[in-house]
């Protein structure tokens, strides 16, 4: 072949330039997809966690006497959730884990869920322990917050 039939021949890029068409294209399409789908999620609220009352008291602590391995007996804790307007949060889950113990519950209309704790005891060598929340809800950033009850030897 010489060199001026290897510059002539141009079979070698006629479907380059249709193939590069078909492919920017579909770049544009799914660019303009990527973007109607970020356009259509809206940013997650958050949420505030109040406790209402631990143990029939206001406030957040439980107590317990008595020296030693000490077990609490069952308590209920009222959770109050809101969100960042202060309106209550429907169907949020409150989680409460810590201390040996646990309980769960979901909030109702009003914002508040009232969780039963089992099993929370203090060992012999500790006057005081804590309770962590974990809250839940759809629409809305996970809350988290480690010393939500404390429970205390009196």
């Amino acid at each position: 072949m010489n060199k001026e039939t290897l510059f002539k021949d141009k079979r070698g890029i006629e479907g380059l330039p249709m193939r590069l068409i078909i492919i920017l294209v579909i770049a544009v399409a799914v660019i303009a997809a990527l973007m109607a789908l970020l356009g259509s999620f809206h940013p997650k609220g958050t949420l505030s966690v109040e406790c209402v009352s631990c143990q029939g008291n206001p406030g957040n602590l439980a107590t317990i006497s008595g020296t030693g391995e000490q077990t609490l007996p069952p308590f209920e804790v009222v959770v109050k959730v809101t969100d960042s307007n202060g309106d209550p949060v429907d169907g949020a889950s409150v989680t409460l884990t810590g201390a040996n113990g646990a309980g769960s519950g979901k909030t109702g209309s009003d914002g508040q869920a009232t969780i039963t704790v089992t099993g929370a005891k203090l060992n012999a060598n500790e006057n005081e322990e804590s309770m962590k929340v974990t809250v839940t809800a759809s629409g809305y950033h996970k809350y988290t917050e480690e010393d939500f009850i404390i429970i205390a030897r009196t």
